[in-house]
């Protein structure tokens, strides 16, 4: 039976007294792909924080539970070898601060949690090997003497996703992924996005982009202000109706050979 990846149960998070997430209760298993749906500001990004552990569910008088891969509680350190994690803030990291790294340097640094490489570190003959397989598995190795600040867009994410699969993590998690992408990188992105699915790694997709939902997903958690408003399989969730819920404006949903996309509706058509 597949294990869990993240397991919320009744999971609050407030900031101060202000509450971003309530009753928030979610499984998402082993080689179950999984795409989180919500409009900005609907409580993704915070969401990302709790399955990443920067941050803890708020504390309240009804039971609640939260688990990442078994575990309730993790170093961070530690809890990046089992699940990868590329966000928009790490890229816009690698963007302005690490422009003078090379792809490699990029990717290696994922072995410990730095923007970078330090004179101190010491880089063994194995994290090596398995840098240059992350970028390989990518197909970026052409990449690895690049400097960031060279590389377009696409190619930096890319570097940035090799990074996260330095370890031999059981699932990433990729929020908006291509945000700031021209449409081919975004449909490279994605082909990319597949092969990873389709290797043996659990993607869980956090994005506002239903087009990124790609064929392979099977699950899909729509959020909205706060909380969850549906969840389960994608050809049940996905639809005009729920759509039009969590982003607040009416659309169509159009589907087509496993991908999707949105049409507003507007008043008087039909």
């Amino acid at each position: 039976m597949p294990k869990p990846i993240i397991f919320f149960d009744n999971v609050d998070l407030s900031y101060e007294v202000n509450p971003v997430l309530k009753n928030i209760s979610l499984q998402i298993n082993e080689g179950e792909h999984s795409a989180i749906l919500g409009a900005n500001g609907s409580g993704k990004s915070t969401l990302i924080k709790l399955i990443n552990c920067e941050l803890y569910p708020s504390y309240k008088n009804e039971s609640f539970h939260r688990e990442i891969l078994g575990n309730e509680r993790w170093i961070v350190s530690q809890l990046r070898k089992h699940l990868g994690v590329v966000t928009n803030d790490l890229h816009t990291r690698f963007l302005f601060e690490g422009g003078h790294l090379s792809g490699f340097e990029a990717v290696i640094s994922g072995f410990f949690g730095t923007l970078g490489l330090f004179k101190h570190l010491e880089i063994s003959s194995t994290q090596i090997d398995a840098a240059m397989n992350a970028m390989m598995r990518l197909g970026i190795e052409h990449l690895k003497e690049k400097r960031l600040s060279q590389m377009s867009m696409g190619e930096l994410r890319k570097c940035i996703v090799a990074r996260a699969l330095v370890h031999p993590v059981k699932a990433i998690l990729l929020d908006e992924p291509t945000v700031g992408l021209d449409v081919k990188a975004q449909l490279d992105f994605i082909t990319m996005m597949r092969n990873l699915a389709n290797g043996g790694t659990t993607v869980i997709l956090v994005t506002h982009h239903i087009e990124e939902v790609f064929e392979e997903i099977q699950k899909t958690v729509l959020i909205k202000d706060g909380m969850i408003y549906a969840a389960g399989e994608k050809v049940d969730i996905i639809n005009s109706y729920n759509l039009s819920a969590i982003f607040n404006t009416p659309l169509k949903v159009i589907s087509e050979q496993g991908r999707y996309s949105v049409r507003h509706i507007k008043k008087g058509s039909i």
